[in-house]
């Protein structure tokens, strides 16, 4: 996908909200990193590491004796990335300029790991293919990404949301992106010829009452898309 073709722009609002969203869905990731073996020692590839907090994340991980190295196009996300990775004092952390479907370090990592990242990219079999090769032999590959399906919000109780996240997905696909990665994910790995067969796990994130991070979460993301939306 171009890069103009990113629904949620580039904006400091924006980077602001992937931060704020990386802490809701965190458990969520660090329960899938934990479960696809990736650990202390380890050297990680962080594909479209956005403003660095799967980086973060996969740094307590793999700790001291471990590495991680986060890969995006956007200069300017990457950028906010190294700011964060100064104040705390990471050195077990870098961040690179690339593209997920040709990145090459010249070295091979034992993990490359990404959240919401497969789902912008035209061709997910083709990069996932290619990861296979940046990672050493029984490597891991270990992707999070999301269904968008909004038949579960019931537009009777629940009219504004349901009419908003409808208007996300159309706005979304509009732009070229997979609004139901997470349930392709599956395929395109078998398709990319990954040994042995991937592990698949669901979980879905609940946020109850009228005043939740949830509530803000939909109100950024309605905000960082509504130039496209228009």
């Amino acid at each position: 996908m171009n890069e103009t073709d990113y629904a949620l722009g580039r904006t400091a609002g924006e980077y602001q909200r992937l931060i704020e969203q990386a802490e809701l869905i965190r458990p969520l990731t660090a329960r899938m990193l934990l479960a696809a073996g990736i650990g202390a020692g380890m050297d990680v590839l962080d594909v479209g590491c956005g403003v660095g907090d799967v980086s973060f994340l996969a740094s307590r991980l793999v700790g001291e004796r471990g590495s991680v190295v986060g890969v995006d196009v956007d200069t300017a996300a990457l950028e906010v990335a190294e700011a964060r990775r100064a104040e705390r004092q990471l050195m077990n952390v870098a961040f690179r300029a690339g593209d997920a479907g040709s990145v090459d370090f010249g070295r091979h990592f034992d993990a490359a790991a990404g959240r919401f990242v497969l789902m912008y990219v035209d061709d997910p079999t083709a990069v996932l293919r290619h990861l296979s090769r940046v990672v050493k032999p029984g490597g891991i590959l270990a992707f999070q990404e999301q269904v968008a399906d909004v038949r579960g919000v019931c537009a009777e109780r629940q009219p504004l949301l349901a009419s908003m996240l409808e208007l996300f997905s159309e706005t979304f696909e509009r732009s070229g992106a997979r609004v139901n990665m997470g349930l392709e994910l599956y395929s395109h790995m078998l398709e990319a010829g990954l040994e042995p067969t991937p592990e698949p796990i669901a979980e879905i994130g609940m946020h109850m009452g009228d005043d939740t991070p949830g509530a803000r979460r939909w109100a950024l993301f309605a905000r960082s898309m509504l130039p496209k939306i228009v």
